[in-house]
């Protein structure tokens, strides 16, 4: 019966297709000699399956299984025998590093000892010879007299500096031409009498210590120019004359204190040398008697 195709839908043309790929398939399945070869190549697989599994039963098959489990029995004992060679050589390398190792220990043992001990030696002489230095410049009138002259030049060059030079104590930057920024504030005017007069009787006593140097005499000269040094830092360290946020970074919070600590520790070390002296010359004026 022949179908109107024109006025059917897609739908209905897509299930008679489906429908007709589903009876060729059937007559396919449904075919004698189809199935007749199918029954044909199953037997056929089943007879191999057979003949391949009979084959390991064989002696011949036996006997090669047997000789390739032999040959990955040698291989595995082949390479255990490698790795452990390696690692005899490894332990072996590590005995070595280790005996260097060792060896050098020593030697950088021995050269510390050798360093420490050279060390020694030289710090020894040096005290030795910081002790002669110091005996020749208190004991003999030679040496004193060449650290009265010492005084006296360093003593003039600040009354020098202070005095006429003051405004080069700054900070000075380059940009092509040199400028100088006055580290110095106006207050230092305040302490320049009193360094000044520090200073001038410096001269003066270390002048009449190479005149005469008696002992007591002596004592008397360092205590009196230790007073008025202790008199010049401490007054420095009221007046603190000093700007820093001249620098290209504002140091004042840094320098500041630095500059505070060492003048303080100044102080605290003259004191003590001023004490010290009159001590002994107290001693020796109550021996002396």
């Amino acid at each position: 019966m022949a179908v109107n195709k024109g006025n059917r839908s897609p739908v209905e043309s897509f299930s008679d297709m489906v429908k007709e790929f589903g009876e060729a398939i059937s007559k396919i399945f449904s075919d004698p000699e189809l199935k007749k070869k199918a029954k044909d190549f199953a037997k056929s697989t089943e007879d191999s399956a057979k003949a391949f599994g009979k084959r390991f039963k064989d002696e011949g098959v036996k006997e090669k299984f047997g000789d390739f489990g032999k040959a990955a029995r040698d291989f595995g004992n082949d390479v255990a025998v490698y790795f452990k060679d390696d690692k005899d050589k490894g332990e072996d390398i590590s005995q070595k590093e280790y005996e260097w190792e060792k060896k050098l220990d020593e030697k950088m043992k021995n050269f510390g000892e050798r360093t420490k001990k050279v060390g020694q030696e030289i710090g020894s002489k040096m005290e030795k010879v910081g002790d002669d230095v110091n005996r020749y410049f208190k004991d003999s009138r030679g040496g004193r007299i060449t650290g009265y002259s010492f005084a006296i030049m360093w003593s003039v060059v600040f009354l020098v500096l202070f005095n006429f030079y003051s405004k080069y104590i700054a900070y000075y930057s380059y940009d092509g031409i040199w400028h100088r920024h006055e580290i110095l504030t106006a207050n230092f005017s305040q302490w320049l009498p009193i360094v000044t007069t520090a200073l001038a009787v410096s001269v003066v006593g270390n002048i009449l210590l190479i005149i005469y140097d008696g002992y007591f005499f002596r004592q008397i000269i360092h205590i009196v120019l230790n007073l008025f040094g202790l008199a010049a830092i401490i007054s420095l360290l009221t007046i603190f004359p000093f700007d820093f946020t001249v620098f290209p970074r504002d140091l004042t919070g840094i320098l500041n204190p630095i500059v505070i600590v060492v003048l303080i520790l100044v102080v605290i070390g003259t004191s003590i040398d001023t004490i010290v002296r009159f001590v002994k010359m107290i001693v020796n004026a109550a021996k002396a008697s």
